[in-house]
């Protein structure tokens, strides 16, 4: 019986018990108590009735006390009733009128009436203190229900015993940490979203000017195919952004919205270096930065301006990652070394142990300020005398902490920077 795990159903149950034992107790004596009270009453009628004869018939005393206290016989009862008949005396006859019976009669039914009552309160009494326990706790449920419904999600229901009602507050209490987890979740994605509408009409605005500018400078029949060509080729330029913006964004949203499934899987950290490598030689060549990659278990990978890669050993530093992913993280980072970091070099090393892999992206650039590094992972935020758009790096840091990874980052002005990026391993 699941039921008699309920206390209160417990509880409830003993009392019962107990009321009805002790009931039961009570009209056993009453019972016996009213039949000793009869059994008195019917010999002091029949001793009267064996006086009154004994003096009218001496002889016959012997006779009259056994014929007063045997048991009769169905002829003699019959014989009886119809003597009896004669004076009135019927079955039908009330109980009032038989002076010994109906005093016996009358003790008896009181009795019970106070037996009844006191039992029927006492039950009445156990009926009230149960359910009122019982709706208490269901207005609890209902105004812990009602504050839920507006927002407070502070409220607590707790149960020190077990029971059904223990199982009811503690599955009240999951819901209101899932169903105010989906709140916080849903107030964020509208946050998010108001957010990535405005930055995306924010970034937009500049290169839609310029090219509202241009198309204006366009029509003009009047201008120079020099002009022409020239606008054109900054229209372009302008176009080129706003697609480079755009996909960027997207990619930034869907990292931070969750959307993205990370193919996790063993790959070559080093293959992907070398990819990365391959992918920014010819911005590095543009702007004459070399690019080297060492470590302690590598021979130098050199990248000159003429974007020759020297790839040998490749088949260390095996790591569960997203491959493409995070190489799209460590593009940006490389890119915005070769940015700031005209004629310069941009070293790339692995490091390894039992716990973590670090790649470090070390440059000579221009450094960032002490104002500057804490904001670089902002998205939009542009330090300095900078003239990119500022997504980049906050692209790369959503990538890496989405893979379970983090970065750190440290800057002297005019001595460079270095990115440092962590790999936990799986323990």
């Amino acid at each position: 019986m699941k039921e008699l795990i309920n206390p209160e159903l417990k509880k409830s149950s003993i009392v019962l018990m107990t009321i009805i034992t002790i009931f039961i107790f009570i009209v056993n004596v009453w019972i016996t108590f009213s039949f000793n009270n009869i059994k008195s009453q019917y010999i002091d009628g029949r001793a009267a009735m064996v006086s009154v004869m004994s003096e009218k018939f001496p002889n016959i005393e012997a006779d009259l006390v056994e014929a007063a206290f045997k048991v009769p016989t169905k002829e003699e009862i019959k014989l009886g009733k119809k003597i009896l008949d004669n004076y009135g005396y019927k079955d039908n006859l009330n109980i009032m009128y038989i002076d010994g019976i109906n005093e016996a009669f009358k003790n008896s039914k009181f009795i019970f009436i106070i037996i009844g009552s006191t039992f029927g309160c006492l039950l009445i009494l156990l009926n009230y203190i149960q359910y009122r326990g019982i709706y208490s706790r269901v207005r609890n449920l209902t105004r812990a229900s009602k504050e839920i419904l507006e927002e407070n999600y502070d409220v607590n229901l707790y149960e020190e015993k077990e029971g059904d009602f223990a199982k009811l507050s503690y599955g009240f209490k999951n819901m209101r940490q899932v169903l105010q987890s989906q709140m916080i979740d849903l107030k964020k994605e509208k946050e998010f979203l108001v957010n990535i509408l405005s930055d995306i009409s924010h970034q937009l605005k500049t290169p839609l000017s310029a090219l509202i500018i241009y198309n204006d400078i366009l029509s003009n029949k009047e201008i120079s195919e020099e002009n022409r060509e020239k606008f054109l080729n900054n229209s372009k330029t302008q176009l080129s952004r706003m697609d480079w913006l755009i996909k960027s964004m997207l990619k930034l949203a869907k990292v931070d919205a969750r959307a993205i499934e990370f193919n996790m899987k063993e790959n070559r950290l080093v293959n992907t270096i070398y990819e990365v490598i391959d992918n920014v030689a010819v911005m590095a060549a543009e702007n004459k930065v070399n690019i080297i990659f060492e470590n302690n278990m590598y021979e130098e990978a050199l990248i000159s301006n003429k974007g020759e890669v020297n790839k040998k050993n490749k088949n260390k530093f095996m790591f569960n990652y997203d491959e493409k992913w995070l190489g799209e993280a460590l593009i940006n980072i490389v890119k915005n070394g070769i940015e700031h970091s005209d004629n310069g070099e941009i070293y790339i090393e692995l490091e390894e142990n039992p716990i973590n892999t670090k790649i470090i992206i070390r440059d000579k650039g221009v450094g960032i300020s002490e104002k500057d590094l804490p904001n670089i992972f902002k998205r939009f935020y542009k330090g300095g005398k900078s003239e990119s758009v500022g997504i980049g790096l906050s692209l790369s840091k959503s990538i890496i902490e989405a893979q379970g990874g983090y970065i750190e980052v440290r800057s002297k002005v005019d001595i460079g920077t270095e990115f440092k990026i962590i790999l936990m391993r799986s323990i």
